[in-house]
């Protein structure tokens, strides 16, 4: 039985949304899930990655899909490119590498309300060259609605699908920025 190592959005825990209903979801069609909490509090993506290499490392690379929503999705993706996981599960990925913010797409208001340090470390990650290490099979999921809403997290979502190997782009109509949706959950249990 393979595990999911599923990290959750930004400043988001177990409560924020309905994790639980995502997770049993996953588990039904026969995998573990291990919810993985990243302490967001003044921390960056590199921290981020720490703490999910640090639970990672327990388990087989053959037998772990790396998993998240969000910057859990980006924390998860950028684990991958380290220690290619047995299949990555990307959740709405965020639109904060360094391509992403230097776009005229990116709206001034979310790069102020991520702050200085975490923008900084952002601008350190370029999505192509990192995407080039991604070796395991991709799946990236995103509402309908975030691409209408966001068209920097269309780009994003597209180019993610164009750069990584073995990548399959899964659009959900009807839906935005909640892996908790019903129609979201739908989505990812037709897809793994």
């Amino acid at each position: 039985m393979k595990t999911v190592l599923f990290v959750p959005g930004f400043k988001e825990d177990m409560s924020s949304r309905d994790y639980a209903s995502t997770i049993k979801a996953i588990q039904k069609k026969g995998y573990r899930v291990e919810y993985v909490p990243i302490q967001w509090q003044r921390t960056t993506i590199e921290d981020w990655q720490n703490e999910l290499e640090t639970v990672y490392k327990k388990y087989d690379p053959k037998q772990t899909i790396l998993a998240g929503f969000s910057f859990g999705a980006m924390t998860a993706f950028v684990v991958a490119s380290k220690k290619s996981p047995s299949a990555l599960w990307l959740f709405s990925l965020s639109p904060y590498f360094q391509e992403d913010i230097s776009s005229k797409l990116m709206k001034k208001w979310w790069l102020t309300y991520i702050g200085s340090r975490r923008m900084k470390a952002f601008t350190r990650l370029n999505f192509t060259k990192l995407a080039k290490k991604v070796t395991c099979p991709t799946t990236l999921w995103i509402g309908a609605e975030e691409f209408e809403k966001w068209s920097i997290m269309k780009k994003r979502a597209r180019k993610a699908h164009t750069v990584l190997q073995k990548s399959k782009l899964v659009v959900i109509e009807g839906i935005g920025h909640d892996v908790a949706d019903k129609k979201y959950i739908e989505a990812i249990v037709g897809n793994i």
